[in-house]
């Protein structure tokens, strides 16, 4: 069987060593020395005593490197290598998108019955040509859905269909090929010709890392977000309710993936409904995640303190800008850090892009976060911090290509 391989391959060649990719990390800052180090060590496959631990996986290093050498994908091999060695500390269970119990499906069955019908509605395994994929955190947040900005969007997709971004973000390869082939099955089951996207994570996977795993994706991908500028810009959405005040914008990681043209989209829509758009210090290709990735790595295995630790930081940076409004345009990221203001209030209010330009299109939008970032958090320190402590290890059950069927 091939050995399976991140989507871009580390360039060892072309690498100077220079430690650039690791000295100018917006989540590790190295110093130079230390960086050379550490990238000697990764090439050389021993041990670091840094970056396996310490790395995001935010890819900001692909594009600090002066050599386009890809060293976030050579951390996604070692990682994968130290998984297949050891597995993940048994926390990391908590985190897996498929198991039964995870801190997904434990929102979703404590939100109100018409939140959760309407992610069943999703579900349709119909025939449908273009659909609207959801991604598995708006999912976990469906009320942001609910604005004219989305009308006549067929949106199709459950939690068993997600595209597997953490599993590629942690390194776990062959979990990333599984979920491929799912999503292959899924899509052909559908027959759609177009999949439009709202989660940058998902257009990602979907456009630059699902295909190199040997899947046949003959449809159109499409990030909806500039379809929806697009329609703000030629009068198909009239702002009748202009806001007034400043924001930051929260960096979704892969928005650096999209290139420079896509992480503008959220500006001129901010701008397009009355704010004005004040940058965080790390911002655009160097943005801090938003604290998820803080458990990425295998060592870590969304140890509480990491998650903690990386999300206060990126509230911290949104507080430093004075901005009356956070501003995320990936859905995960709006429940991070507004779990992270329940332990520490700080920083502006924490919204979702499409809620404030609901907002701006006359339309009354939920705003239900408060109670979906304490069961978050309740669901964290009743099924995961129990097992922090554990020397025990885990690896990520089966993921059959057909779903298990759903329980009445």
């Amino acid at each position: 069987m091939k050995a399976l391989k991140p989507a871009k391959e580390f360039n060892e060649e072309a690498c100077t060593r220079c430690g650039l990719c690791f000295s100018e990390c917006p989540v590790m800052d190295l110093p130079v020395k230390t960086a050379r180090e550490e990238i000697r060590r990764l090439i050389a496959g021993e041990p670091t005593k840094q970056v396996l631990r310490k790395c995001a996986s935010c890819f900001a290093c692909d594009y600090i490197c002066p050599e386009g050498c890809n060293p976030a994908e050579l951390i996604l091999q070692r990682w994968h290598e130290q998984y297949e060695r050891k597995g993940l500390p048994l926390r990391a269970r908590y985190f897996s998108p498929h198991e039964k119990l995870n801190f997904r499906t434990h929102v979703v069955s404590k939100m109100p019955a018409g939140e959760r019908e309407l992610i069943r509605s999703w579900a349709d395994l119909s025939p449908a040509e273009e659909i609207l994929y959801p991604g598995c955190n708006i999912i976990t947040a469906p009320f942001v859905t609910r604005t004219k900005a989305l009308e006549g969007m067929d949106i199709r997709g459950t939690l068993d269909y997600c595209c597997g971004e953490t599993y590629y973000r942690m390194g776990l390869l062959e979990e990333v090929q599984k979920v491929a082939r799912r999503l292959e099955r899924f899509f052909k089951t559908l027959g759609v010709k177009r999949v439009n996207v709202l989660c940058t994570a998902g257009c990602n996977m979907f456009m630059n890392v699902l295909p190199s795993f040997g899947v046949d994706f003959d449809f159109e991908v499409r990030p909806y977000l500039p379809v929806i500028l697009d329609k703000l810009e030629h009068g198909e959405l009239a702002i009748t309710n202009p806001l007034s005040g400043t924001a930051t914008i929260h960096e979704s990681c892969y928005g650096r993936h999209l290139g420079d043209e896509y992480m503008d989209v959220p500006r001129r829509i901010l701008e397009r409904i009355g704010l004005e758009v004040v940058e965080e210090k790390k911002h655009r290709n160097l943005s801090l995640c938003c604290g998820i990735a803080g458990g990425f790595p295998p060592d870590s295995g969304y140890h509480i303190k990491d998650l903690v630790t990386a999300t206060l930081k990126s509230l911290q940076q949104a507080r430093d800008t004075g901005a009356d409004y956070t501003v995320g345009y990936c859905a995960g990221c709006l429940q991070m850090l507004t779990v992270g203001q329940k332990l520490l209030p700080i920083g502006p209010p924490v919204y979702h892009l499409l809620e404030l330009l609901s907002r701006a299109l006359g339309e009354e939008p939920a705003h239900p976060m408060k109670w979906r970032a304490t069961a978050f958090l309740a669901g964290v320190l009743r099924y995961q911090a129990p097992l922090t402590l554990s020397w025990k290890k885990y690896r990520i059950p089966e993921i059959p290509v057909v779903p298990p069927s759903p329980e009445p």
